[in-house]
């Protein structure tokens, strides 16, 4: 079946481009000697986490305990972080059942988020390795860099159920560069409070076995930096259109479509598909003017979108669509955009290939 015959609104994945984005970061990482954990939250796919430790990833991140727990039972996976804060015991309950099954390491950010970690798996006998986040400018999670993750870290090493083994941040204000050259400086600023942050934990004697970095525009980046030994990419594998804004990827790079078709014609110049914020979000949307990037036709604006439509903006001396057309639409952010479809459309040369389930949507707890 060719892909235009798939009914729509439906999510297109181009094999060729994901296994060379695959490879192209597994091979990165390889030849500057830095592990790779990718994130799977961008696809929540199997088969692609398969894909990825297949070319080489040391394992994965996971950002919740439910995504860990599905990976587990449908991967080969045998390490797997999870980049978030594990609190209340039920959910504790569930990251040590986890570990008995393979090795987990989790984030934290504070005593009050390690000590009932450290406390029931003392409990039962175990030890738990944690990992600990750092703000480096994000401002979201994380403890500042510098002397607060020391202070922070001479306590954890203190508590008997939770051992220490290193640091990780989130270099999520990359983001907000509006070129390549603002995310390199920004990577390599963030790098470097990293490696700093490392050298004063161990002038205190603390291990610290892991420094992890970990957002795909900066990723090239800050593993360019000596000391930094681990990256968790996530947007790479399908690529999107705020990596193309950022100058990170271009149009060819991107694997992860949304095939819409057009249903409206109401003006020469505008023209409506059947794709909306229930397709692609809303997200950056404002920042960016478009709602998404419409491959192969740059003379077409996505610029509104409603649940189920959007509208398209053109100048008719140079476009002409009728009812029935189909586009592609590359997502401003591709991660919540997957998170919307029950399942991806496998495409290789145009012809549709097989269906991957997103097995880890609504994985939220």
């Amino acid at each position: 079946m060719h892909k235009y015959e798939l009914d729509t609104p439906v999510a297109i994945v181009d094999l060729d481009i994901l296994e060379n984005n695959i490879k192209d970061m597994a091979d990165f990482t390889k030849n500057i000697g830095v592990h790779l954990r990718p994130h799977i939250k961008t696809h929540k796919v199997p088969e692609i986490t398969i894909k990825q430790l297949v070319a080489g990833a040391n394992g994965i991140t996971c950002a919740k305990l439910s995504e860990a727990e599905l990976m587990l039972n449908t991967t080969n996976v045998d390490d797997i972080f999870i980049a978030n804060m594990i609190v209340g015991d039920e959910k504790i309950n569930r990251l040590l059942k986890l570990s008995e099954k393979c090795k987990i390491s989790v984030a934290v950010d504070s005593v009050e988020v390690a000590q009932p970690i450290s406390d029931l798996a003392d409990k039962r006998g175990m030890k738990i390795p944690v990992i600990i986040k750092i703000d480096v400018g994000l401002q979201r999670t994380g403890v500042l860099y510098g002397k607060p993750t020391v202070d922070l870290a001479e306590k954890l090493v203190k508590m008997k159920g939770i051992e220490l083994i290193g640091v990780y941040t989130h270099e999520g204000h990359v983001y907000s560069g509006e070129t390549f050259e603002d995310v390199r400086r920004i990577g390599l600023e963030s790098a470097q409070m990293m490696i700093q942050t490392a050298e004063m934990l161990r002038d205190a004697g603390i291990r610290t076995d892991i420094i992890s970095v970990g957002a795909t525009p900066s990723a090239k980046i800050t593993c360019t930096i000596n000391g930094i030994n681990e990256t968790r990419p996530g947007t790479y594998v399908f690529n999107d259109y705020y990596q193309i804004k950022l100058g990170v990827v271009e149009e060819k790079d991107c694997a992860l479509t949304i095939l819409a078709t057009v249903i409206s014609v109401p003006a020469d110049d505008r023209a409506v598909v059947d794709a909306g914020t229930k397709s692609f979000t809303s997200d950056k949307a404002q920042a960016f003017g478009i709602y998404g990037w419409i491959k192969g036709m740059p003379d077409i604006q996505l610029i509104r979108a409603y649940e189920e439509h959007g509208v398209l903006k053109f100048d008719p001396s140079m476009i002409k669509l009728k009812v029935g057309d189909k586009l592609e639409i590359i997502p401003n952010h591709v991660c919540p955009a997957v998170n919307l479809f029950d399942e991806l459309f496998v495409v290789r040369n145009e012809k549709v290939e097989t269906m991957w389930k997103v097995s880890a949507r609504g994985k939220l707890r």
